[in-house]
Order: structure tokens, then C-alpha cells, then sequence
């Protein structure tokens, strides 16, 4: 029995998701260990191997996943398969599939060629599938007596079918063994994507925006530490030195649970034995102590998101945030702990949220410590409570769509995407205010969270400037430099621009030839703070110190010659983190310079002293490390794409990895700068 599972990438703008498909891999382990019967397996991440195959060998069962990045493109391939073989049986899982009758029965319909859906888990589900077909039912008998934990359409009344069944679920994590020491994923390191584990299943909190918010998944599933010390020494010793390949975590709310920390220190085993992982990819949990102490195991950046500080919204959305004092000294033990910016995480256009409140949360979080804020547009997820047709109703959202950053192919001459809805307005914020917000959005993103700026925002809280004010001077002020406020201007553009009141209009419009090719070129289409981002720093970074440096001086309150001596010194420092200088320049790659400052920076940087207290002239031999030069090529095509994986360094602040480094050096070379 032939059996294929598509998790496939769109890449033609680089790959959205760089890591191994861990979704099909577990659903295809499962299935050897249920299935007696000799199965001929294949996975799919990339669609030209899925294209080769599939013309001269064709799947008798064909599983495939539905994310909101590849929905569209998993299904142009299911199509295709059924055409060659409509004997093939096709289930379809995933988050990206919606809850209610109504849209199940749209979906299948739109669809034909897709047999059943999975609700949940997949793993269960798909093995009982194969089991029966095993067993010599017919697909038509299967979609009218729906496996438990599917639904199907009834072939001859086209009426929606649900298993009346209990919906299965696995005991533990441990029914899968090891993943990748057995070998089931080598084809996927070997092409490159990075590895995916997941040592816990599940979430104890109910957000209405989140998936593991459903009551399914309130029970925890757990991996055993010694199974998953199989999977990380195979990985460790297959990636011995890399510091390019990056460890994804899947879990939801790591270090929450005790089993976490086992897992973790299995890590910092590996990490000491093989020099892997140098970075982890963590969702981590929101219990400070614990964080804390699985930062002192494994060196990670511990975050705690937030979403929200209006008490009214988080009741709306159903979520419990540590106290904010608790939250704040957290920020101070991290930064002071692991030297690297603190992040959280917030989400515009929540049900309930207005401008004012929306402000007032930016207030206070810019305030906390906190060093880098990601804000994220609220998406109406399938599946989830804020999708549903009573949240809309109660909150009156306003709802477009809009392509997932990247996200689009074009496949034998058929043009395919994947897109999103995403929340604009509602009762309580007008579209304006959306706008409007977006705008401080860019301005929050590209200078109070740049890791650039780190040292002018340690210098102001020293002297106890309201960052708050700072940001929002710069905004109101931004205007004065012509090159930023252009620039500004275009996201504001693009930012309307990109949404449509439906998918069929967002599909009409791209299919016209000179916007698909303004996709192609990356003018449309892209995660706009990330993209905008990237053009600021990268083509305006003197423009981008200059402004910063200008609405921050105004808040000091003082001109002495002390001050301005530590200005200029900090801004000579800085403007050293130009990184596109180096990268698009060989000479400047390999080139040593020089530099005379006043104030010892660096020291102060490693101190939790005051600037002032570093009035020590000296003299710097300024160049990029040995490492930097070494691993730089290998970061920048992390994700397939040049552009892409800049702006993802610029995004993360991982760029810091590879500023220069500034040495003391003996003797006065203040002339030769």
C-alpha cells in the first residue's frame, strides 16, 4: 500500500517554514507502529519532489496538512493526485480547518476530492483510515460511517457526516519512539531544513485566539527525557558545530511544566558534547521563576507575552496575565541574567480593545524594561472561539484578507496562494484607529525594538527618560527626516493596500500579470513591520541613528560638554552595527578600522554602572570576528533567501551575532581614523 503525506513550502520568495515537517513525520511513525501490513510511505516538503514522484508513482492514501501558509498548495497537489488515481483516498488535517457545520460543508463540497477531515489529532484517525482500507471498505462506505475524529460528506445526499465517536487522543508522546534517530526525517537535514521536536502536547489556558485553546487539548501529553535523548544525540552529532542550524521546540508554554526541565537539560547535555544548538527556538511559558531557572539550564531568550493589559479584553479573550509588577522585575532578572533584550509579545484589535487602551498598554510595556515588542495583527484563525459567528456578531468585527507573507507559487502556469483573514476593526477601534496603530507599530518595531539602539535606550534609562515619550516624539516628529518619513509613508500605503474585502478579490487582483509580478519582486505581499524594517536599516541606517538620537537628546534636558562628548562617542559606537556596509561590501567584509573615543563603551556595556562613570579616552581596533565571517553565508540563506533571512535577523535582533568587535588597542592611532 503506497501512502504520501504533503506539508509542502511555497518558495518562491524563500521558505516560510525552514524546519522538518514534524506533523507528517509523527502521523507516518504512528502509522508503522499500528499497521501490521507492509506500507510504502512517502513525505513531501518540497513540490518539485512531489512533482517528480507523483508522475510515476501514485499514492493509494494521500494525508495532507492544512496550515494557513500552504492550505492552498497542499490542495493544488491532492487534485492533481486524484485526477491520476480517483481511487486514492485523501484526508486532510490541520488547524487551517474551520469548527462550524456550515463551513465543513463548504469546504468538502468546494473540494470534492477530499474524502474526510480530520478534527484533531491526526495520528489516531489516519492509522484507523488505513486500517480499513486495509480491510477492503470502499471510500464511499468509510465517508458514510466517518472514522472517530472525522467527518466526511455523505456521497449520495451531500449532507455533512461527523463521527458520533469520542474524539481519539494519544496516551502519551512516547507511543511514537525515537523520530529522527531512526532515520524517518534524514531526507529533510539533508535538504537543509532545520529540526522540529516536541516533548510536550497540550495547553492548560483556554485563549480564544490560540488553537490549544480547545478543551481537547487541556490534558497534557509528555515525551520521555530518554527517548528524546535518542532523537538529540542523533541530531547533535549530525549537526556537530553547526551554529547555522537552529533547534525548534514545538511546545506550547515551555519550562510551565516539571517535565520541561529534564528535556532541558538534555539539550544542555548535547549542547556541551557537540557544540549544538547554539540557538533554541522556544514558545516559552509565563511563570517567571520557572523560566528563570530553565534559562540557567539552557541559554535561551525566556519571554513572556502579554497580548494585552486591559483587563476587559483579557476577559474577552479568556486569558490570565501575571501580575504586571511580577512582570516587569522578571525583565530586569533577564536582561541583568542573560545580557540579551527581553521580548513580549502584543496583539492589536483584540475584542474590546479601543486606541486609548491599545496606547496605554504600549505605555506601559515600553516602560517595564522590556527591550523588544512584537506586534501582531489579530488573525481570525479557523477553528478558534474568535472565528466563531457569535464573536463576530458580538464584537462587530471587520474582517480582510490578505496573502501570508510570501506565500505564493506558481505551478505548471497555475498561480496558487495562500491567504489570511485578519481583524480591522471592531465595535470598540475603527479602522482608522487600525491604521493608526499600525503606524505606531512601525515606529515601536523598527527603533524601540532594534537591538541597534539597546545602548541609547540603557543611557536614557539612566538618566530615567520616559521611553514612551521618546517613541512617540519620534513619531510625531518623524516627518523631519525626509527619508524615514518617506519610507513611512509607503508602509501606511501598503498596509491598506495589502487588505481585501475577500479572498475571490484579493485573487483577482494577483492574478492580473503585473501584480503577481510585483509579488515576485517582493513590492507586494511581504510581513510589512519585518519588511520595512529591514529597507530602514539596512539602506537608511544613518538617517535611522540620526533621528533617534535627535528626539532622544530632546528629552536629557542638558548640554553640558560631558554629554555631548558620551552623545558622540555613543553614536560613533553604534554606527558601526551598519551591517549592510560589510555585507554588500568586500572590502569593508575583511577591512580593520580605527576608531578614538572618549568614553570606554564597551566596559560600560559589560557593567551595570553608569556611562559618565567610563570617561577613559582610548583607542579601538574595530573588525568582525573570525566567527562572523565564518558562519555569515550559512545564516543568510537559513531560509532559502537572502532577503528573507536578513530581515529575519533583523526581526529576532540575531544580527547582533555578527556586529564588529571593538578591541582596546595600545598606542594613540586617534590620527589614522
Amino acid at each position: 500500500m503506497k501512502i504520501a503525506f504533503l506539508d509542502l513550502n511555497h518558495k518562491t520568495l524563500g521558505i516560510h517554514t525552514n524546519t522538518v515537517p514534524l506533523g507528517i513525520c509523527l502521523i507516518a511513525k504512528y502509522l508503522r507502529k499500528t499497521t501490521s501490513k507492509d506500507l510504502d510511505i512517502k513525505l513531501f516538503k518540497l513540490t518539485d519532489k512531489a512533482s517528480e514522484c507523483f508522475q510515476k508513482w501514485q499514492p493509494d492514501i494521500l494525508g495532507i496538512a492544512q496550515y494557513s501558509w500552504n492550505s492552498e498548495l497542499n490542495l493544488y497537489f491532492t487534485q492533481y493526485v486524484k485526477e491520476i488515481n480517483p481511487d486514492c483516498f485523501v484526508v486532510a488535517g490541520g488547524p487551517n480547518l474551520d469548527f462550524s457545520s456550515q463551513k465543513r460543508l463548504l469546504y468538502l463540497k468546494k473540494h470534492s476530492y477530499v474524502d474526510a477531515c480530520v478534527t484533531y489529532d491526526g495520528e489516531i484517525p489516519f492509522s484507523l483510515i488505513v486500517k480499513r482500507i486495509i480491510s477492503g471498505e470502499q471510500i464511499n462506505q468509510i465517508k458514510n460511517n466517518p472514522t472517530p475524529g472525522t467527518y466526511s460528506l455523505n456521497p449520495e445526499t451531500s449532507e455533512l457526516v461527523v463521527s458520533e465517536d469520542e474524539y481519539p487522543r494519544l496516551a502519551t508522546l512516547d507511543e511514537f519512539g525515537s523520530i529522527y534517530a531512526e532515520g524517518l526525517c534524514d531526507e529533510f537535514l539533508q535538504d537543509g531544513f532545520h529540526p522540529f521536536v516536541q516533548t510536550h502536547r497540550g495547553c492548560p489556558f483556554s485563549c480564544t485566539f490560540c488553537h490549544t485553546g480547545d478543551q481537547y487539548y487541556s490534558k497534557m501529553l509528555f515525551q520521555s527525557p530518554e527517548i528524546f535523548e535518542q532523537d538529540m544525540d542523533f541530531l547533535g552529532f549530525h549537526n556537530k558545530r553547526k551554529s547555522n542550524v537552529i533547534l525548534y521546540i514545538a511546545n506550547t508554554n515551555m519550562s510551565l511544566f516539571n517535565e520541561d526541565f529534564e528535556i532541558a537539560k538534555i539539550i544542555r547535555k548535547t549542547q556541551k558534547k557537540y557544540d549544538w544548538p547554539k540557538i533554541i527556538n522556544i514558545n516559552s511559558g509565563k511563570n517567571p521563576d520557572k523560566l528563570l531557572e530553565m534559562q540557567s539550564i539552557i541559554n535561551f531568550e525566556p519571554a513572556i507575552a502579554l497580548q494585552t493589559l486591559t483587563s476587559k479584553v483579557l476577559k474577552n479573550i479568556k486569558r490570565i496575565n501575571i501580575p504586571f509588577t511580577d512582570f516587569v522585575n522578571f525583565q530586569k532578572k533577564v536582561s541583568h541574567i542573560t545580557g540579551t533584550p527581553s521580548a513580549t509579545e502584543l496583539i492589536l484589535c483584540l475584542p474590546g480593545e479601543t486606541k486609548y487602551s491599545f496606547m496605554k498598554t504600549l505605555e506601559k510595556v515600553m516602560n517595564s524594561g522590556i527591550e523588544n515588542i512584537a506586534i501582531f495583527t489579530l488573525m481570525k484563525l479557523k477553528g478558534t472561539p474568535i472565528s466563531e459567528e457569535e464573536s463576530e456578531k458580538n464584537y462587530e468585527f471587520v474582517a480582510k484578507h490578505r496573502i501570508v507573507p510570501r506565500q505564493f507559487s506558481n505551478v505548471n502556469g497555475n498561480k496558487i496562494f495562500d491567504t489570511e483573514e485578519v481583524i480591522v476593526a471592531s465595535n470598540t477601534m475603527t479602522f482608522n484607529d487600525y491604521i493608526e496603530l499600525r503606524g505606531l507599530s512601525f515606529i515601536i518595531t523598527i527603533f524601540f525594538s532594534s537591538a541597534e539602539l539597546l545602548p541609547l535606550k540603557r543611557l536614557m534609562r539612566e538618566y530615567s527618560i520616559d521611553l514612551a515619550k521618546w517613541v512617540f516624539s519620534i513619531y510625531n516628529h518623524i516627518k523631519n527626516s525626509k527619508e524615514i518619513y518617506q519610507v513611512y509613508q509607503s508602509f501606511l500605503i501598503e498596509t491598506q493596500n495589502e487588505l481585501f474585502d475577500s479572498k475571490e478579490k484579493l485573487l483577482e487582483f494577483y492574478n492580473i500579470s503585473k501584480n503577481y509580478k510585483a509579488l515576485c519582486n517582493g513590492e507586494m505581499g511581504d510581513n510589512l513591520l519585518r519588511k520595512y524594517k529591514c529597507i530602514i536599516l539596512s539602506n537608511f541606517y544613518e538617517k535611522f541613528l540620526e533621528l533617534a538620537f535627535t528626539e532622544g537628546i530632546k528629552l536629557f534636558g542638558t548640554e553640558t560638554l560631558h554629554f555631548k562628548k558620551m552623545i558622540n562617542d555613543l553614536k560613533l559606537f553604534l554606527s558601526t552595527r551598519n551591517m549592510k556596509q560589510y555585507i554588500e561590501n568586500d572590502r569593508l567584509f575583511n577591512q580593520v578600522n580605527y576608531f578614538h573615543l572618549k568614553y570606554d563603551i564597551q566596559s560600560w556595556l559589560n557593567s551595570s554602572d553608569h556611562l559618565e562613570d567610563f570617561e577613559f579616552e582610548n583607542d579601538y581596533v574595530v573588525t568582525l570576528s573570525e566567527d562572523a565571517k565564518k558562519y555569515f553565508n550559512d545564516i543568510i540563506a537559513m531560509n532559502k533567501n537572502f532577503e528573507l533571512s536578513l530581515q529575519i535577523l533583523y526581526r529576532d535582533g540575531t544580527i547582533m551575532y555578527f556586529w564588529p568587535i571593538w578591541k582596546k588597542i595600545e598606542g594613540n592611532i586617534s590620527n589614522e581614523q
